[in-house]
């Protein structure tokens, strides 16, 4: 007696397994499809959106592995993730980068190279070893020498005290001039704030303040490059603020060890993303409304705290910038290095007038975020 019809019947059968995994695959592909959408819903508009922003590196992941099962298993289950991929496309370049271009392009003049850090106020607060690590960051603007050099969480001392930066930087560096301003002045003459050093001379400076956020501001300034001037924007836009209760948090959570619930941990925390997240799209529309009257070319570099999936980082492409790590650099780019996950949140933007070129993430973790640095140049119309 024949036992095939038995055999085809085991071989239809539906395996236990596919079946959450169906239902799973399609939760991953719509909050794919939302974290698309936060790039474009204003967050002070549809807030919960901005959190699938947040989440799009693993949404997308989900939908790869979605792809690598149902090729062993349905080959056909394929397409909704195959297909949600391929609608944001676009917006893998600003994550992943593999072939970055480190020659200067063609017809380019007035070259210059560009770094933005943010040194969390040289370790003033010993974080690890305030005079080490000070010394070691000013080693690291040493040795890669930008033309221009822009700082937030900046740190101003008085004469004689061993964390100078300012003077050391006009004196001991290739540095003239410097535009800067401060949120803070604690006991002692000492400053908190933003800072723009250049080896070209500043004409002209400016600050965009934000009504609701006291501790951060954008500061710009008209640098003449050779024959040309620019504009210079850099700024640092609203924080989590996090306090030590939210940090002890997330560093216990897989432990379970924390004295906080999750209950209340979560919504706490959750609310103070949320407010960041509204905050900065209102900071980084009036960026955009200044930058357009602005008479000459713009670069805007700086800790967003956002990340490439969020509605104020597409909000500055919008107005007509180009991210230089997306036209020029390698890999991931990640530059946060603290307690909750790293993200690509300190960026480097250019107006149309400009083209970059040899974007890098430097490696060194001597802050709680990475320097970026790139080297720029004018073009004609």
């Amino acid at each position: 007696m024949s036992t095939e019809p038995f055999n085809t019947s085991e071989r239809k059968r539906v395996s236990r397994w596919h079946r959450p995994i169906w239902w799973a695959n399609g939760l991953a592909v719509i909050g794919l499809l939302l974290s698309y959408l936060s790039a474009r819903i204003d967050p002070a508009s549809f807030w919960p959106l901005a959190f699938f922003g947040i989440a799009y590196p693993y949404l997308l992941l989900a939908n790869l592995l979605c792809i690598g099962w149902w090729l062993l298993f349905r080959r056909k289950r394929v397409w909704p993730s195959l297909i949600v991929i391929l609608v944001g496309w676009s917006y893998l370049g600003d994550y992943v980068q593999l072939f970055g271009s480190t020659k200067a392009p063609a017809h380019v003049r007035t070259p210059f190279t560009l770094m933005s850090w943010n040194v969390r106020l040289f370790d003033l607060y010993n974080w690890t070893h305030n005079q080490q690590t000070r010394d070691e960051m000013m080693e690291l603007i040493r040795v890669e020498d930008p033309d221009i050099l822009c700082m937030q969480e900046f740190l101003n001392v008085g004469p004689g005290n061993p964390l100078m930066v300012k003077d050391s930087l006009l004196t001991s560096y290739r540095y003239t001039h410097c535009a800067d301003a401060y949120t803070v002045r604690t006991r002692g003459d000492q400053y908190m704030g933003i800072a723009i050093f250049s080896t070209w001379p500043i004409i002209d400076q400016g600050t965009i303040q934000f009504p609701d956020e006291l501790n951060n501001l954008c500061l710009w300034a008209d640098i003449v490059v050779q024959a040309d001037t620019i504009r210079v924007y850099t700024a640092h836009l609203a924080s989590l603020r996090f306090g030590d209760q939210d940090y002890e948090f997330i560093r216990h959570f897989e432990l379970r060890s924390g004295s906080d619930s999750l209950a209340t941990a979560g919504t706490r925390i959750m609310g103070r993303i949320k407010d960041a997240f509204i905050r900065r799209s209102g900071e980084v529309r009036k960026i955009a409304a200044h930058m357009a009257g602005s008479p000459w070319p713009v670069v805007y570099c700086g800790d967003m705290n956002d990340t490439p999936m969020s509605y104020s980082y597409h909000e500055l492409k919008r107005s007509g910038l180009t991210d230089a790590f997306v036209e020029s650099g390698t890999g991931v780019g990640h530059t946060y290095i603290g307690d909750v996950p790293s993200f690509r949140i300190d960026h480097i933007l250019r107006g149309p007038q400009l083209r970059s070129w040899g974007f890098r993430t430097l490696p060194d973790e001597l802050s709680d975020h990475r320097a970026i640095i790139c080297s720029m140049g004018l073009v004609d119309p």
